[in-house]
């Protein structure tokens, strides 16, 4: 009955975070149904899942929605940058190709793990703009082994619904969410979340 409720509730998240991406125009919803979609699989993954999975998700998605999209701007343009970086290496040769898919592979690297944070900091943290965004920036960089387990738990994910195709879409970036929660949790343990609170 546990992993039933477990399953259960993965896949109404993952359908609340569809949802919420989609009520946001997708630039605009993905942040703020991510942190929401965070919040109830931390929930979930603490044995004390939400009785209102529908409420709490749309209460947190509209509370964080100015402050999810304002850490998630820099984020975007990183992604832009990646993707002219893809562009480019179509029709790059020899050392330059080299180049270009080294950069894309690190850099895209770096921004999943980043992102990953993104979340719990928009809806855990009220730290200003600043702070906020310079700890999601340099987390991969100041917790290297967790960033690399963080890589590794997504390399998992991605295999599991390349391989059971359904469960991406029973599942979607809830799985994700939950598993990568637990290791950006212990990143703000109190004992290393003054580098979010210290201000800007």
């Amino acid at each position: 009955m546990g992993m039933l409720r477990l399953a259960t509730q993965l896949v109404g998240i993952n359908l609340l975070v569809i949802a919420g991406t989609l009520a946001g125009g997708i630039v605009l919803g993905l942040a703020p149904a991510a942190s929401a979609g965070r919040s109830l699989t931390a929930q979930l993954g603490a044995g004390s899942p939400s009785s209102a999975v529908w409420g709490e998700f749309w209460a947190h998605w509209r509370s964080y929605f100015r402050r999810a999209n304002a850490l998630a701007l820099p984020f975007w343009a990183a992604g832009g940058i990646l993707l002219l970086d893809l562009l480019a290496m179509q029709s790059a040769t020899g050392g330059l190709r080299a180049a270009l898919i080294v950069a894309l592979v690190v850099g895209g690297a770096y921004l999943l793990v980043a992102l990953t944070y993104a979340p719990m900091v928009i809806g855990d943290y009220s730290d200003p703009w600043a702070a906020s965004i310079r700890f999601v920036v340099l987390a991969p960089a100041l917790y290297p082994l967790r960033g690399l387990a963080i890589l590794v738990v997504w390399a998992a994910v991605a295999l599991v619904y390349a391989t059971f195709p359904p469960l991406a879409l029973l599942f979607g970036l809830a799985l994700p969410l939950l598993l990568t929660g637990w290791l950006t949790a212990s990143a703000l343990a109190p004992r290393e979340a003054s580098a979010v609170h210290a201000g800007p």
